[in-house]
């Protein structure tokens, strides 16, 4: 009777590194798709902030809103580098305790606001753009990019 010797049993250096090699490149392809799942999470999260917060400023004006005082306002959004300022009155004042700063998430930026002053301010009563200029009224956001166009009336007219 021949003896035989035992196979031994266990995964070869060549097979480790196969799957090694196939786990990494599932790895990365993981990352990379939910970093830009992540971008666009924060893309579309931060567009629905804005969107809302030019609806709510245009409804304060409308409803002429007083903030507690006697006074009515006019209401509107300052557009900086990565943040945007909800505000009162006829213009921006940074010095105004009542204004609200809201940062972007991530790594969005607004690219392009062509309103003048890089503001938007609604009448108040009823809620149409003070200054409108044709052709300044867009909103762009860096990422994608998205671009949000407000007709003379405050209306959101486009979001592509």
């Amino acid at each position: 009777m021949n003896q035989r010797l035992a196979k031994q049993q266990g995964f070869t250096l060549i097979e480790l590194g196969v799957v090694l090699a196939i786990m990494i490149i599932l790895l990365t392809l993981s990352v990379v798709s939910i970093t830009t799942v992540q971008q666009q999470a924060y893309l579309s999260k931060s567009l629905e902030v804005l969107l809302s917060d030019i609806k709510l400023q245009q409804t304060k004006a409308m409803n002429g809103q007083t903030d507690g005082e006697s006074t009515t306002y006019r209401y509107g959004i300052y557009f900086d580098t990565d943040t945007y300022t909800l505000f009162r009155g006829d213009a921006y004042n940074s010095s105004d305790p009542f204004n609200f700063t809201v940062s972007l998430d991530g790594q969005l930026t607004f690219s392009s606001v062509t309103f003048p002053n890089s503001q938007i301010v609604f009448e108040k009563g009823s809620g149409e753009l003070v200054g409108f200029t044709p052709g300044s009224n867009t909103i762009t956001l860096s990422e994608d990019p998205t671009t949000i166009t407000v007709n003379q009336l405050g209306v959101i007219t486009n979001v592509e």
